[in-house]
């Protein structure tokens, strides 16, 4: 598993230097939110929330073309208004513009794989965790990946460690993929040993009025009791004297 995460990570290298170079070079030459966008055409801010954002959002990129959360944001919209090419254009250009901005590398996973780009997603998810370890939604996805390439093994190992970090991808109401695996069930027993013996420890916390019995028991010993056993100081007395 370690050595294929570090090949992972040089692909992600090697992939970045050459997906992203034409929109690098675009990015950083001219702004394209400067002219009239084609999603513009279909908007109508007056009697729409969701168009209203997006005409903010752009104009919020007019001012600040390099903010990757601006971009991801903007995806995140379009995707809801049904521009899903004007979209993944977003998310790219968000790690065009931080490379480090994970949220963007995971949508743009989505949305490759919603569109079959099986590698470019593969990419993107691996980005995920690089950026983001322990990503459980990314590591979900690069399980059903691997699942799918027929890999069980590498897909199984992913699985685990999403679902050792979040216990709500086994919730079909949370994670509806779920039920495209074949292999949860030999997951979850894999899982087994480790889930049964964290949840078998029961740890003993400190019983009520401990603490203060246990100061009693040093507590110093009163003043009268420690000189029980200091020898009492003899008295003198003058000698009779003789008779006359």
């Amino acid at each position: 598993m370690k050595r294929f995460l570090a090949l992972a990570a040089a692909a992600i290298t090697l992939a970045g230097c050459s997906v992203y170079k034409s929109i690098h070079d675009h990015h950083h030459t001219d702004n394209p939110y400067q002219k009239r966008l084609f999603v513009e055409k279909y908007l109508d801010p007056a009697n729409s929330q969701l168009d209203a954002q997006i005409a903010r959002t752009i104009d919020g990129l007019r001012a600040l073309p390099n903010s990757a959360e601006l971009h991801n944001q903007l995806g995140q919209l379009l995707v809801q208004k049904g521009f899903a090419k004007d979209a993944e254009t977003e998310f790219e250009r968000a790690v065009d513009s931080d490379r480090h901005f994970y949220p963007a590398w995971y949508n743009l996973g989505l949305m490759r794989m919603a569109r079959g780009n099986w590698t470019g997603a593969h990419i993107a998810f691996l980005a995920t965790v690089h950026e983001k370890p322990g990503h459980s939604q990314a590591l979900f996805q690069l399980g059903l990946m691997e699942e799918q390439r027929g890999h069980a093994d590498a897909a199984v190992d992913y699985y685990a460690k999403a679902f050792t970090i979040n216990h709500t991808l086994l919730d079909v109401r949370s994670n509806p993929r779920i039920l495209d695996s074949k292999l949860v069930d030999v997951t979850l027993i894999r899982l087994y040993p480790k889930t049964h013996a964290r949840g078998s420890m029961r740890f003993v916390g400190t019983p009520p009025g401990y603490a203060q019995q246990n100061l009693s028991e040093t507590a110093p010993l009163p003043q009268a009791s420690q000189q029980q056993n200091v020898a009492p100081t003899p008295q003198t007395t003058a000698p009779p004297k003789p008779p006359m």
